[in-house]
């Protein structure tokens, strides 16, 4: 059981991180093309900024990274979890669901 949970996790996280992979290039295109087409705008004492403004790019690859070190960390977490389980555990619960099951 506890295998079945963490391979679970796995697929789920894994999941995660494909979709926000896709869905971030998509906006970053789409934001792209937007900014190619758009008249130029100068903004009001911009070069009193103290920092200046990501590309869309950058802030995708910001997003991704972030999503990507919470599914580490998720992997983590449910590894400790899982390692925490008594020995007992496991076999217990399938027993339990196989009866139930009848």
């Amino acid at each position: 059981a506890t295998k079945t949970f963490v391979d679970a996790n796995e697929r789920v996280l894994d999941t995660v991180v494909s979709v926000n992979r896709r869905l971030v290039d998509t906006v970053v295109r789409i934001n792209e093309s937007i900014v190619d087409r758009a008249p130029k705008v100068e903004l009001p004492m911009a070069d009193k900024l103290p920092v200046t403004l990501p590309t869309p790019a950058e802030s995708g690859a910001r997003y991704i990274d972030f999503v990507e070190r919470a599914a580490s960390v998720n992997r983590d977490f449910t590894a400790k979890v899982v390692a925490q389980l008594p020995t007992g555990v496991a076999a217990t619960a399938k027993t339990k669901a196989t009866k139930a099951a009848k």
